[in-house]
C-alpha cells in the first residue's frame, strides 16, 4: 500500500521524511513536561547531561525505524537500499 500514490515517485520519499519529522516533533512536544519537571526536581544537573537524558528518553519513546524493502532510486543504475 502506498499512502502517498496522488505525488509523484520522485517527491514520495520526500514527503515520507516530512512526515516523519513531524512526527519526532510532536512526540518532543509532548514529552516536554517531563523536561520541565526534571529542570526543577534535579537542579544541579548539567545542562549537557539533561540534554543527553532527554534525548535518552526521546529514543526510547520512538517506534522503531523500519527500512525493510524501501528502495531509494539514485542516479545511479544500482538502487540504494536505506541509506
Amino acid at each position: 500500500m502506498n499512502p502517498y500514490y496522488n505525488l509523484p515517485p520522485e517527491k514520495r520519499f520526500t514527503q515520507r521524511l516530512v512526515d516523519q519529522f513531524n512526527a519526532d516533533e510532536r512526540l518532543w512536544e509532548t514529552l516536554e513536561p517531563r523536561r520541565k519537571a526534571r529542570r526543577k526536581r534535579r537542579p544541579r544537573l548539567s545542562r549537557k547531561r539533561l540534554k543527553k537524558l532527554g534525548l535518552a528518553e526521546f529514543a526510547k519513546a520512538r517506534p522503531p525505524q523500519d527500512c525493510i524493502g524501501q528502495w531509494i532510486e539514485t542516479s545511479r543504475t544500482v538502487p540504494a537500499i536505506c541509506r
